[in-house]
């Protein structure tokens, strides 16, 4: 199953006095080193004393992967034609937006949409230049088809790149927002030397700056291998889907900031935090906590790393919460054949395999050994791994008042 991310997208004004300037600052950008490219059309402020509104329709917001430039923003307008480019639409607001409206850290909420995880590196803004117009304070309307007016490029739909100074990155299951500015000063430039006589060129000047939770955040679950009920809490309430985690089962996925988690598990019902738990994580890696028996009632808890597979494969990697001083091997193989090699070896009591090892997506059998032996513990069944997915085997003690033991798979972020 492709792994995606949602993408929120505003539409913002930070122009300051609105004269030919600067656009939004970069200082929420991924790396926060590039400047912004502004090519300067005119030295001629834009008239906000004339000005009431500058109303702009926008029809929606593709990204496509692969950089492009002002003309390629400009074609493949169709849907049709837009998907065979590479062009995914997220968002389609379908409105007309007052830029001048959106200043002193207004945004105006464009739409959000799912996105498999990569890299994009290009954006642009779709306008129905028909639609759009600019109102003066004596009530004046200027559009295309007014005199004065403004002179579009085109009469109708129109395709703009938006600069960005860094690409985008989505990360599965983690939310990048990107920020927007329409430049009004550098897009709506004097014809002449009034605006009541000469109207207004649409020159477009578009950036956008972008807040990626990856570069922060990281993405964790809880797994629990006790046979008590346990809440995973961040700052004192419980995160979403993180509560009642009952035996061999696991939390909803969520994103977590790294440098200041304030997380804490407890058991379902309770307020106060099991000792032990001080997980240390690292920006954009998915993590599973395992909270597993330890000694007596107590608690114990391991922080794991569930890294990205091989493309085309399913990663695998097994945990041992079980006290035993026998470690475990694993054998990952099609259904109803021998065991041949161990798929993982020697797995000791409250350890994680050293990586994450790569298995065929599809059907496999999974069984389980002593180290070094050919007899069979538990025998798993029959699984199905998906491509790209990454997977936790745990291996359980037995139950109270029973011998056996249990095994259950845990799915990373």
């Amino acid at each position: 199953m492709t792994r995606s991310t949602r993408i929120s997208i505003c539409s913002t004004l930070a122009l300051g006095s609105l004269l030919l300037a600067t656009a939004c600052s970069d200082s929420t950008s991924p790396s926060g080193t590039k400047g912004m490219l502004v090519t300067r059309l005119t030295d001629a402020p834009f008239p906000t004393d004339q000005v009431k509104s500058v109303d702009v329709y926008v029809v929606r917001v593709d990204a496509r992967q692969s950089d492009v430039t002002d003309a390629d923003a400009n074609t493949a307008l169709d849907d049709q034609s837009s998907a065979a480019s590479g062009w995914k639409t997220v968002a389609t607001p379908n409105k007309s937006f007052d830029l001048l409206s959106l200043q002193n850290g207004i945004a105006a909420a464009l739409g959000q949409a799912s996105l498999p995880a990569g890299t994009y590196s290009g954006f642009r803004l779709v306008i129905d230049q028909s639609k759009s117009s600019a109102t003066l304070k004596d009530g004046t309307v200027l559009n295309g088809g007014s005199t004065p007016g403004i002179k579009f490029p085109s009469a109708g739909e129109s395709g703009i790149k938006i600069l960005l100074a860094d690409p985008v990155k989505i990360v599965a299951n983690t939310e990048t927002d990107l920020l927007v500015d329409f430049n009004v000063g550098q897009s709506f430039v004097l014809r002449g030397t009034t605006i009541e006589q000469n109207g207004l060129l649409f020159k477009p000047v578009i950036s956008a700056s972008v807040t990626n939770l990856a570069l922060t955040n990281s993405n964790v679950r809880l797994a629990n291998a006790t046979d008590g009920a346990l809440d995973l809490l961040r700052g004192g309430s419980a995160l979403p889907g993180a509560s009642d985690v009952t035996f061999g089962t696991s939390s909803a996925c969520n994103s977590v900031n790294t440098t200041t988690p304030s997380l804490a598990i407890v058991p379902t019902g309770a307020t106060t935090p099991l000792p032990g738990f001080s997980p240390t994580l690292t920006a954009g890696h998915p993590f599973t906590f395992v909270a597993y028996p330890g000694a007596g009632s107590a608690i114990q808890f391991a922080t794991i790393e569930q890294a990205v597979p091989v493309s085309g494969q399913q990663g695998l990697r097994v945990f041992n919460a079980t006290s035993m001083t026998t470690a475990f091997d694993v054998y990952v193989t099609a259904p109803g054949a021998p065991l041949g090699s161990a798929t993982v070896s020697n797995v000791a009591a409250g350890t994680a395999s050293a990586s994450t090892v790569n298995v065929p997506a599809g059907s496999s059998q999974i069984r389980l050994t002593a180290t070094g032996s050919t007899t069979v513990l538990l025998d798993a069944g029959t699984q199905t791994f998906g491509a790209g997915e990454n997977t936790m085997l745990i291996v359980a003690p037995p139950a109270a008042n029973t011998t056996a033991l249990r095994l259950f798979l845990v799915a990373g972020c």
